[in-house]
């Protein structure tokens, strides 16, 4: 019994050493993540009404919108965390009586935990966020081009 002891010995004192190596060289964890969902509305009047149907921000007066323009999100010391481009251009009846209709596009991406986010599509400038506005929403950013009024015009 000696014997299967002091054979035993050096493979646990082997073993133990290699699970403290193991345990002393981990990375450290990634900082949190969160996936920030988003939506671009275009409000205005487009000449077609085919609500359902593909439309562009050209068709109320923004040529520079459309699926595929670049949407960079930036901390609040401006750096870039992260760019997508957007989605869809799909054409929805306004909220308001009148002409002025919606064309909606999407953007999804993941960026790390910060205190303030900064979204920017294409040439339009940005809007602000605090990480506690995001939180509420469930990290979902919508943003809105073009003016509501009540008589449905801009």
């Amino acid at each position: 019994m000696r014997r299967a002891v002091r054979r035993l010995c050096p493979v646990l004192v082997v073993a133990v050493l290699a699970l403290s190596a193991a345990a002393c060289s981990r990375e450290p964890a990634a900082p949190p993540s969160h996936r920030m969902e988003g939506t671009y509305i275009v409000h205005g009047f487009f000449p077609h009404r085919s609500f359902g149907a593909p439309c562009t921000g050209a068709d109320a007066g923004y040529p520079d919108l459309r699926q595929g323009t670049v949407v960079k999100v930036k901390d609040g010391a401006g750096a870039t965390l992260g760019t997508v481009a957007l989605q869809g251009g799909t054409l929805r009846r306004g909220p308001l009586r009148g002409r002025d209709d919606d064309c909606v596009f999407s953007f999804s991406l993941t960026v790390p935990e910060r205190d303030a986010y900064r979204v920017e599509v294409g040439r339009r400038g940005g809007v602000n966020f605090d990480r506690s506005e995001l939180q509420r929403t469930n990290w979902k950013a919508d943003l809105t081009i073009g003016a509501y009024t009540m008589f449905g015009g801009i």
